[in-house]
């Protein structure tokens, strides 16, 4: 039997496969080694995965993850799920490749992953042959709902925003400004807070501003990403993730605007990593 985990910063979707047939499928808390420590996700494994599966049957695990791009963050992540699944062989890639996987298979085009993060890849049905770095909530991750949260949170502490949206956002989290900067600056995973205010984005997008936000960030994805591959423009860009499905129809004007055409949009990349590892 092997394990295939496909992690974001929120969650990990774990799916277990076995005599070509998925047997389980399981959800943990999500793990990226830059923000996360390593015992954390080594109890959810204990507590969420390990009395699910059988830990003693799993040759193999194959983790697709957010902030696994470097030696030390995958024997992080090794390290880790070694720990609950010490006879399994474990094998780590980032979760570019993942999603290039599940949206284009073997087919050239530019992968996107537009959730509570962002990044992207040109593949060539194959490889990852080329990748702007996406940088992070803090330095970078343009098009996310985290990026999303910040650019709403900044103009409505600096009176930018929309006075009736401003008020709403503050009802919305039950907080004032002062309650805002704490929540920021003093308390732990700012970039949760940040995501979630796209919840708050789509319930309002009857308000013009609320839909400027989502295309400013979109835009912004555009400039700094998908600009950036030769000949963006005639191949498709892909997308997975909860950003991309929930506000699509604006992503497209986004893209159409900036000569890209759409490609498939999917708001899990594991239906295809799953094909993907039936058929090896």
């Amino acid at each position: 039997m092997i394990l295939i985990a496909d992690s974001g910063a929120t969650k990990t979707h774990w799916v277990l496969i076995g005599d070509k047939s998925v047997i389980a499928e399981v959800y943990t808390l999500g793990f990226n080694p830059y923000y996360y420590k390593t015992d954390k996700f080594e109890k959810s494994l204990l507590a969420e995965l390990a009395s699910k599966v059988p830990v003693n049957n799993i040759s193999h695990i194959y983790f697709y993850g957010a902030g696994v791009s470097s030696e030390a963050n995958r024997d992080i992540v090794e390290k880790a799920i070694k720990s609950v699944f010490p006879g399994a062989v474990i094998e780590t890639y980032h979760d570019l490749y993942g999603a290039a996987i599940a949206l284009l298979g073997n087919r050239k085009g530019i992968a996107c992953i537009l959730g509570t993060g962002s990044n992207s890849c040109l593949w060539d049905g194959q490889h990852v042959v080329a990748n702007v770095p996406s940088l992070g909530y803090m330095l970078g991750d343009e098009g996310s709902g985290t990026y999303m949260g910040k650019l709403l949170v900044r103009d409505i502490l600096i009176g930018e925003a929309d006075g009736e949206v401003s008020n709403l956002f503050y009802q919305h989290n039950h907080l004032g400004f002062s309650g805002v900067l704490d929540r920021i600056y003093k308390q732990p995973n700012p970039n949760l807070f940040f995501s979630k205010q796209t919840k708050f984005l789509k319930e309002n997008l009857h308000y013009p501003y609320c839909r400027q936000v989502i295309q400013r960030a979109f835009n912004d994805f555009v400039t700094v990403q998908l600009s950036k591959y030769p000949g963006y423009g005639s191949l498709p860009a892909c997308f997975v993730g909860s950003i991309a499905v929930n506000f699509k129809d604006i992503l497209r004007e986004v893209l159409s605007k900036n000569s890209i055409s759409m490609g498939k949009v999917i708001k899990e990349p594991m239906e295809g990593m799953i094909g993907y590892y039936l058929n090896k």
